[in-house]
């Protein structure tokens, strides 16, 4: 069985994914985790200009509660 380290993990690259999908994008993720990089979103266009935008980034994920009247707060 996972520890909850490993389950948060796998939660936060599940709703990455669905999000991406559901905006059209593709999500990658690296083989070798050199940067701190979780996971990469890229498309093939802009406005349909072809230009292969990315965007890199790292995954957070807790199961504490971090809405604050209305606003995120991740310490």
């Amino acid at each position: 069985m996972m520890d909850i380290g490993q389950r948060k993990e796998q939660f936060s690259q599940a709703y990455v994914r669905a999000v991406a999908s559901v905006a059209g994008f593709s999500v990658t993720v690296p083989t070798v985790d050199d940067d701190s990089v979780d996971a990469v979103l890229a498309d093939r266009s802009v406005d349909g200009i072809p230009c292969r935008p990315r965007i890199e980034f790292q995954l957070k994920c807790t199961a504490q509660d971090v809405l604050r009247r209305g606003e995120l707060v991740y310490p």
